[in-house]
């Protein structure tokens, strides 16, 4: 702000100027207030008289002479140093309406109008004021016309000052209005361009060209930050082909803003530390001024820093650094959409792979359960995701045997249903095979191990079954131990085996061989039926199984296999899946 000049410089003085300069100590106060420009104006008998009547006042620096909104009753004549007239608004901001000099004088205006003060008056420097009382002041008002006009003099020349700075206060309030709504234009033409598209790579140099143009930068570069690795990255076009380059926080211009979040303004780049010359000597650039700043998102979390390079016209000014900041949320908004719409881009395509994968493991699935005269069959498998971990099979295995399987790999989703196809074709070449139940899941096991890691295993049930004599040969390699129920209602458990497929690569597995007779039933399932959870965590448990077993044995195997289906999903009371299920019932009518 511009301060008015004294008001002695203003008003046609009756003394030389050089007569302030005179003046040696405060105790000359006739002297030193002859001069003022109220007083000069008084006969040497007058002031003389007047003198007797002036009180001096001394006061440091940043005290308060005068307070706003108090009662006045003195005017006060500067006799050394200055004071400064100021107006607080509502808000607290505190304006400067004057600055007053040795040889002025204030507080005349309570005097004439009657009314509280308008201003606080504040002493810049050691201060020595002289005040005169109310009554006296009003005396002389009246009885020297010389004296009032002197005031109105002053009073008129302090009005137009204050007319002037109002004017020119008005002009820098419109000027920066002004700049502000043209910035504030380019922001929302910017924010429109920045949601032109989607694609990440295509929206950094949409952010980069939008922020070169708001600043008049020349070039530039926009990073994202990936917070996991601490790393800055961002792709830039080399030789028509688009490079991802990186660099960790921390390191360099864009490093250090990714860091600590500060605004770099760095009007000569080479004076700066953090400036690495060689990539000017590389690409034969001159580097001359940067202006790096962090990218936030509404939340003020960093994600990403711009770094733009040589302003064209000088150097970058805080009217940059306030319009990137204003760019920042609109760049990081359009980067997170950006980020969304590829995550759902790619979810969508893993949901078509998925479903194709699921298409595929179906096929490997019988279509029908085998037709065997004097033997039913039910079977169904329920993958808690897309696509499961668990498989059922039925193989014809000479001489005349039909093999039965039902295994679960350690895991869900795509990884486990591909361990589980491996598994599948293992088995199935077993059917060419003479070799007995134990014997052939040995070999799956050494075959998985040998072509696995030893972080997935497998369970597996595998019997053989000669329908002529009825005879089911089981291994259990760790899976839930199957139910036989009699047609009496006898139950057991099929345990015989060994350690689940893929720990070890050898091991002795046993086998047991059971008579199936007419009426008996054989539930195989897997551990998605026994361990299914109720909102609470509780698991189903292996009773209910066996009770659903009691009830349904001696009918269709169908009602059996949808009956624990339906126990199942009783118990699960609309609790999310947790576990693939898998059922196969065999049973023996004749």
């Amino acid at each position: 702000m511009t301060f008015p000049p004294p008001i002695d410089t203003l008003i046609p003085r009756t003394v030389p100027e050089n007569a302030y300069g005179e003046m040696k100590s405060d105790s000359q106060k006739p002297e030193r207030l002859r001069h003022n420009v109220l007083t000069e104006v008084l006969t040497d008998e007058q002031f003389t008289a007047l003198s007797g009547e002036l009180r001096e006042q001394r006061f440091a620096p940043g005290e308060i002479i005068l307070e706003d909104e108090t009662e006045g009753d003195s005017l006060f004549l500067i006799a050394s140093g200055r004071v400064r007239i100021s107006k607080r608004d509502r808000l607290g901001h505190e304006t400067l309406l004057a600055l007053l000099h040795a040889g002025d004088f204030f507080g005349e205006l309570e005097l004439i109008d009657g009314r509280p003060r308008a201003a606080r008056v504040t002493a810049v420097d050691e201060c020595a004021v002289w005040s005169l009382r109310r009554a006296v002041f009003e005396k002389l008002l009246h009885e020297n016309s010389r004296l009032a006009y002197r005031l109105l003099q002053v009073l008129s020349v302090r009005l137009r000052t204050v007319d002037s700075q109002f004017v020119a206060e008005l002009e820098r309030h419109a000027h920066e209005s002004g700049k502000e709504i043209g910035r504030l234009k380019l922001v929302i033409e910017a924010a429109k361009a920045l949601n032109s598209t989607l694609d990440l790579d295509k929206l950094l140099g949409v952010i980069l060209e939008t922020a070169l143009g708001l600043v008049d930068g020349d070039r530039g570069t926009v990073y994202l930050l990936d917070g996991e690795k601490k790393e800055l990255w961002s792709r830039v076009l080399k030789g028509g082909e688009r490079i991802e380059i990186r660099m960790p926080t921390g390191s360099g211009v864009a490093g250090y803003v990714a860091a600590t979040g500060d605004t770099l303004n760095i009007p000569d780049a080479y004076f700066d530390t953090r400036f690495n010359p060689e990539i000017d000597r590389v690409t034969g650039y001159r580097t001359r001024s940067i202006l790096c700043m962090p990218m936030k998102n509404r939340g003020g979390k960093i994600v990403g820093v711009f770094q733009i390079l040589n302003k064209r016209s000088g150097t970058f000014t805080a009217d940059d650094e306030s319009v990137l900041d204003a760019l920042s949320v609109h760049a990081a908004i359009a980067v997170e959409n950006a980020r969304l719409y590829e995550q759902e881009r790619q979810k969508i395509a893993m949901e078509k792979d998925l479903q194709a994968a699921r298409e595929v493991q179906m096929t490997l699935i019988p279509k029908r359960v085998p037709e065997v005269p004097g033997y039913r069959f039910a079977a169904v498998t329920i993958p808690a995701r897309e696509v499961g971990g668990d498989l059922y099979d039925f193989t014809v295995k000479e001489p005349g045997q039909l093999a039965v399987s039902l295994g679960d790999v350690s895991g869900k989703g795509l990884a486990a249903s591909l361990l589980m196809a491996n598994v599948q074709a293992t088995l199935r070449d077993q059917a060419f095979t003479a070799a007995p139940a134990s014997e052939c899941v040995r070999r799956s096991n050494m075959l998985l191990f040998q072509n696995t890691g030893n972080e997935k295993f497998v369970t597996l049930f595998y019997a053989l079954l000669d329908p002529e004599s009825g005879s089911l040969t089981c291994c259990n390699a760790g899976h839930e131990q199957p139910f036989l129920v009699r047609s009496g209602g006898e139950t057991s458990r099929l345990t015989a085996g060994g350690v689940v497929l893929g720990i070890m690569e050898d091991f002795p597995y046993a086998q047991e061989t059971i008579m199936l007779e007419a009426g008996d039933t054989v539930l195989i399932f897997s551990d998605g039926v026994s361990e299914a959870m109720d909102p609470s965590g509780e698991q189903l448990g292996e009773e209910p199984i066996k009770a659903v077993l009691l009830k349904h044995h001696g009918g269709d195997p169908e009602d059996l296999k949808d009956a624990l289906i339906a126990a199942v999903r009783a118990h699960s009371a609309g609790a999310a899946q947790a576990d693939d299920i898998t059922i196969v019932v065999v049973q023996r009518m004749e």
